[in-house]
């Protein structure tokens, strides 16, 4: 095809953006040649390329060409599907290197020719890391196995062994050796070493000081891997068991043509459980020597560094270890992206300390207080003038320790009256003292100076608002132009909801009193459902159709039927259903005002039914920040704390939909009942801050839906518009949502559209 025929082509694909002509005809320049067949299959997957990244849309079609040769068309679509989820989690040149490889792994995998892949075991490997870490440690795809203490980067793939039972070992090796460097502390900082403030890990402060940095920090890898892997020997006798036939037939980086280095072969060694023997050399027997010390019980990093120490003193100057790639459950120690990591840690940590503990203050200020006016039975203070009464002592537990052992903090001193701390700070203070050796002072006094200034702003029932009552968990995203997902690519967080004191709830129900009642009333009815069963051996009443027809039966000479009664059954109602509200920043005013009335009315409904019910609503900003705030849990009483949330509902920020309602979808799985309901309330279509919106976040949220119809879930959505949009029988189906044109007809529709869905 010629070249310009083909950039028009393409133009019109990627329309309305307009990229630079030379970077199109550098790309598409191979393509020329092409068949025509071949260019449409090349060309129909530049949609769903494109508006994930440019760059990487222009290395496809570089790529696609020769991939061609070696796949068969109908092959091409599940090839990018793969391309785009390395991408993703690998970047751009993980991709690029996915497509100049994509004939020997890809490939091979397809004819049934390649090893075990990530993706195919990560739902087994997770929850046993996780099982081990006690919290959330994402695997995550990469070219080699390393963790930056955050995550652990695991292969994509990993075929060097025949049958795929080994090749799982080898993965469920690499998770619980990574796992075992963070938690032996392979990472942390000697205790003796007082680190520079600087960008740069202070390990590798630290190997500066060495004649040869590269070989003292290879020679601190190798120490540190025999203590990690004597410590799971400990803690997991099994595994290591199994492991026991696998190490000797890992493979190792000394080159057959060349004599091996004293790091090759003390890798060999390692591997075939080979620590001493006659032949070696003094060097090499002292090396020995010294990873039995790291190995053995209490050792720490320190330990290994002292090893390296004394090892380096005895090394000829022609070593190089650089020569020597890590073994292949090692992988590469990465200080740096470790370090960044732990810098980022330390300030999340140091906000939520500085926030917890001025919340902690204030509500123990304000109890305080409150008794006070209690007790003297006079005026109120002022919020403001309370923060001025505030005093802040810290006291610590005098324990005739060494003085290199850091002091815990156990109690708070506010105005001579001693405060216990919450779980949360005790955790937080401990976690920011193993990190640091100490929990800085400025961390307390800066709580101190907040929670003097900013008292008025915080209610004393208000939880910390903000912060997060669970840990974040990921979802995917459907991407239509694709046809598969992108994976773990949205955030999503619950957050506590704040509690507010107004008059809106007592206004509510002063406004809607007699719908209130009457409300009641026609849901007390609906507490059992009675009906008649026909054609019963025994029951309340005659059968007249069945006893008829065993009359007929009978004059017309066959064996009538002893099932002549009628009896009336009784089933208790079993539903579950979840209020899912869309709390974006186009609900203020009438919308979110009508909304808020109408979950009151819904709720004092429903309090004479025996239907589990719960509230959340959702907003956020982008995929890494979608937040849901739990406004009722499906087992907690209906109270006053409930109705303080309902009238704290407001606007936030954007609609991305879709990770809220697969978040509720995993809420429900552990939720047994015969009716599973879940009522989305709305004002308008699905749309974030970045290119979430159109077509794309509309197909996003339909197949959430989906997703939570194939488990049994029913969604419906009431929806509050001026008018009916083509997208809502899209998204839903024709039956699964209605729209109220008029906002403020929402609270007497509520629960009207609630008693259908459910009898």
């Amino acid at each position: 095809m010629d070249l310009e025929a083909l950039k028009t082509r393409f133009y019109e694909l990627v329309a309305p953006s307009l990229p630079n002509e030379w970077d199109v005809e550098e790309a598409l320049a191979a393509l020329a040649t092409e068949n025509t067949d071949q260019l449409d299959n090349i060309l129909s997957q530049v949609p769903a390329i494109w508006p994930v990244s440019h760059s990487l849309c222009f290395a496809y079609l570089a790529a696609a060409g020769p991939a061609l040769h070696c796949l068969a068309p109908e092959e091409l679509s599940l090839w990018v599907h793969t391309l785009l989820d390395r991408y993703e989690t690998t970047g751009l040149h993980g991709a690029q290197v996915f497509m100049n490889e994509g004939q020997q792994h890809f490939v091979r995998h397809l004819r049934g020719q390649g090893g075990l892949r990530l993706i195919e075991v990560r739902s087994r490997l997770q929850p046993y890391v996780n099982g081990l870490a006690g919290t959330e440690l994402p695997l995550i795809a990469s070219d080699r196995a390393y963790t930056d203490t955050e995550c652990i980067f695991l292969p994509h793939e990993i075929g060097l062994f025949a049958g795929n039972e080994e090749n799982f070992l080898l993965y469920k090796l690499m998770v619980s050796f990574q796992w075992a460097t963070i938690r032996r502390g392979t990472f942390t900082v000697p205790r003796f070493f007082s680190p520079s403030e600087s960008a740069i890990h202070p390990l590798e402060q630290l190997f500066a000081d060495f004649a040869v940095p590269a070989n003292a920090r290879c020679l601190y890898h190798f120490f540190e891997t025999g203590r990690v892997l004597s410590f799971l020997k400990d803690e997991l006798p099994g595994l290591m068991r199994q492991s026991l036939a696998l190490l000797p037939r890992l493979p190792i980086s000394a080159d057959t043509a060349a004599a091996p280095n004293l790091l090759d072969r003390l890798q060999q060694g390692l591997l075939r459980g080979i620590l001493s023997a006659a032949d070696h050399s003094e060097t090499e027997n002292r090396a020995w020597a010294l990873l039995q010390r790291c190995q053995g019980r209490g050792a720490d990093n320190q330990v290994s560094l002292d090893a390296v120490r004394e090892l380096t003193l005895l090394l000829s100057g022609d070593e190089d270890f650089l020569t020597t790639k890590p073994l292949v459950f090692q992988g590469p120690l990465r200080l740096q992206e470790v370090w960044s990591a732990q810098l980022k840690r330390r300030q999340e940590r140091e906000l939520r300390f500085i926030k917890a503990l001025t919340i902690h203050v204030q509500q123990a200020a304000l109890r305080k207080t409150a008794d006070k006016t209690d007790d003297q039975d006079g005026p109120k203070i002022a919020a403001s003038q309370q923060g001025a009464d505030l005093a802040l002592v810290v006291e610590t537990e005098h324990q005739p320790q060494a003085k290199s052992q850091p002091q815990p903090l156990t109690s708070l001193r506010i105005d001579n009256q001693e405060v216990a701390l919450s779980e949360e700070l005790t955790e937080l203070a401990e976690q920011i003292r193993q990190d640091l050796g100490v929990l800085p002072e400025d961390y307390i006094s800066s709580a101190a100076g907040k929670a003097g200034q900013g008292f008025s702003a915080i209610h004393p029932a208000s939880p910390a608002d903000g912060l997060g009552v669970s840990a974040p968990v990921v979802y995917d995203e459907w991407d239509y132009r694709r046809k598969g997902f992108r994976k773990n690519w949205c955030v999503v967080t619950e957050r506590e909801m704040p509690t507010v004191q107004t008059a809106f709830i007592e206004q509510t129900l002063q406004q809607y009193k007699g719908q209130i009642r009457r409300l009641r009333h026609q849901f007390e009815l609906l507490q059992t459902n009675e009906h008649f069963v026909r054609r019963q051996r025994d029951g309340n009443d005659i059968d007249l159709d069945a006893l008829v027809e065993s009359l007929a039966d009978i004059h017309a000479g066959r064996p009538p039927s002893d099932r002549l009664f009628i009896r009336l059954a009784r089933e208790q109602r079993d539903i579950a259903v979840y209020f899912l509200v869309d709390m974006s920043n186009s609900t203020a005013g009438w919308v979110g005002q009508s909304i808020k009335e109408a979950l009151v009315l819904i709720c004092e409904a429903m309090e004479v039914l025996n239907d589990r019910y719960g509230i959340y609503g959702f907003s956020g900003m982008r995929r890494l920040r979608c937040e849901l705030f739990p406004v009722k849990r499906l087992d907690e009483r209906y109270s006053t704390v409930v109705r303080q949330r309902i009238a704290a509902i407001g606007p936030k920020e954007y609609t991305r939909m879709a990770p809220a309602i697969r978040h509720m979808t995993s809420l429900f799985a552990e939720v047994e009942a015969k009716v599973r309901l879940l009522i989305i309330l709305s004002d308008g279509k699905p749309e974030d801050y970045d290119d979430y919106k159109g077509e794309y976040a509309i197909e996003d949220t339909r197949h959430a839906l989906l997703e939570a119809k194939a488990k049994g879930i029913h969604p419906f959505c009431i929806t509050i518009d001026r008018q009916a949009h083509e997208y809502m029988a899209h998204m839903y189906g024709e039956v699964n949502s209605i729209f109220i044109d008029e906002v403020g007809r929402l609270p007497a529709r509520m629960p009207e559209i609630y008693r259908t869905l459910t009898t």
